[in-house]
């Protein structure tokens, strides 16, 4: 793995300002330490980008605010947090979460969301729980 020095030793070379560079270091380090938050913020940038009719079918464009309430789940996490999780747009301006590992999924909308999960063990589920990036994360570790 890199340090933040290797990294800044290459991006000497480079032509651009010294803050640039910092800033282009620290990303690289972040990706490289936090593989997977990275991967769930790269995918929230384009998911950020969706225009109205996205999907051809008259598709809301993912709310901001739904943005930034994963954007605070990605902070409180750790990287190995999103390793069960893939992230998808919901037609409706939310974003929904799916379990890799069995039939687990969470709905995010701006101010609540909901879950479901069954497994071989238990089924379990709730709705329109008011939204705080710890109780999400706690709602994500229980489910994965």
């Amino acid at each position: 793995m890199y340090t933040f020095a290797d990294v800044m030793t290459y991006l000497h070379g480079i032509n651009i300002s010294r803050e640039d560079k910092k800033s282009v270091g620290r990303q690289l380090i972040f990706e490289a330490e936090n593989e997977n938050k990275a991967k769930v913020l790269n995918r929230l940038e384009h998911l950020s980008t969706l225009a109205y009719d996205w999907d051809g079918y008259g598709a809301m464009p993912i709310s901001n605010t739904v943005i930034d309430n994963l954007k605070k789940v990605v902070d409180l996490s750790q990287d190995e947090d999103w390793e069960a999780w893939m992230i998808s747009p919901e037609t409706h301006g939310a974003l929904g979460l799916q379990s890799k590992k069995h039939t687990s999924s969470i709905s995010i909308g701006a101010y609540e969301f909901s879950y479901y999960s069954f497994t071989s063990e238990n089924e379990i589920g709730e709705n329109n729980i008011p939204f705080t990036a710890p109780t999400l994360l706690n709602i994500m570790r229980k489910i994965a």
